[in-house]
């Protein structure tokens, strides 16, 4: 939109770890590297009684303070739709580059009084093909076997080094066909990719998904059990685990990523200042009020929201290292 950026950093406003600056913008990061901000020229005329040195220079179209409330708030929104928007693309790449994790079809177990013990299926079979069409997963497996209620059906199963062709009937369970089989623990992943198209559409959906179970989280933390909050894991906790699941399992790693990134855009709509939440809150104070803030009401209300995201991020960390560090400090021998 044409703002001037003074300031695009990794981390809560604070002490600096390191930064630099590139054409008008510092960038960098904080001693609390946990999210991020971005700070536009005209914001301090919105919390203090003059404006800096820098400001004063910059043309009012390129200033925060100046823009109409109709656009501070698409730019208060952007940050946290990008967090969302984010794990769609994280997802995507994981399932067009590795693909989805399946397990190959082999036999772990073999139901009682079912078509597959009467017709002689084995735990350890590796079912290969159903009617001629070749399967190669379990989720295969299954989608073929439950479209065939009552059907008798011609399964080609590998017994060490034997192909054998069994042909059990299969029951009618609430419309769907059964055969009477469960998946080996031994059974070895293997990955299907998708294509571009379908990755983004999976993607999409199950950010969907993650973001209304952290929603539903979130009110049932606020509402009713205040306790989950130590039970939460803060910066200390979140790098402990990253650090941890980078170590054994790239993807993995992702996925955490993407989890994290949709806590942090729902956490920034929390209406709690200097969040974006909170900005968009007082946005709308004024637009009903139908006039600005006083801005010295909105420098206190700023610092007291400041204040409690650090006392509760520091009651979070508190039990992180609690978490972390506790239970090596009791194990040892007595």
């Amino acid at each position: 939109m044409g703002l001037k950026i003074k300031e695009f950093m990794f981390g809560l406003p604070g002490p600096r770890l390191f930064s630099f600056k590139w054409g008008e913008t510092e960038y960098g990061s904080t001693m609390v590297p946990f999210g991020g901000y971005v700070r536009f020229a005209g914001t301090e005329s919105e919390l203090q009684v003059e404006e800096d040195d820098e400001d004063k220079n910059t043309p009012p179209e390129r200033k925060y303070d100046a823009q109409p409330r109709w656009k501070k708030a698409l730019i208060m929104v952007a940050g946290p739709t990008m967090n969302l928007l984010f794990p769609i693309l994280l997802v995507a790449l994981i399932l067009s580059v590795q693909g989805m994790q399946d397990f190959q079809p082999v036999i772990g177990k073999v139901v009682k009084g079912s078509p597959a013990q009467t017709t002689g299926f084995k735990p350890g079979d590796r079912i290969v093909k159903i009617d001629g069409e070749k399967v190669e997963t379990w989720s295969e497996l299954t989608t073929h076997l439950r479209g065939k209620p009552g059907e008798k059906v011609d399964i080609t199963i590998e017994r060490g080094n034997a192909t054998l062709v069994l042909r059990p009937t299969l029951n009618d369970k609430d419309g769907k066909g059964f055969l009477g089989v469960e998946l080996s623990k031994d059974a070895k992943p293997v990955y299907k990719r998708e294509p571009i198209h379908r990755a983004l559409y999976r993607g999409t959906i199950l950010t969907y998904n993650m973001t209304k179970f952290m929603v539903v989280t979130l009110y049932h933390v606020i509402t009713q059990d205040t306790g989950i909050l130590a039970k939460s894991s803060g910066p200390v906790g979140i790098v402990d685990l990253t650090a941890k699941i980078a170590q054994q399992d790239f993807w993995r790693y992702v996925e955490i990523l993407a989890l994290i990134s949709i806590n942090i855009g729902l956490l920034n709509l929390l209406p709690i200042p200097p969040l974006d939440g909170g900005r968009l809150a007082i946005l709308g104070i004024e637009a009903v009020g139908r006039r600005s803030l006083n801005k010295k009401v909105i420098l206190a209300v700023n610092a007291a929201g400041m204040a409690l995201l650090l006392l509760l991020m520091l009651y979070i960390t508190i039990a992180d290292l609690g978490r972390i560090f506790l239970p090596k400090l009791g194990a040892g021998g007595g």
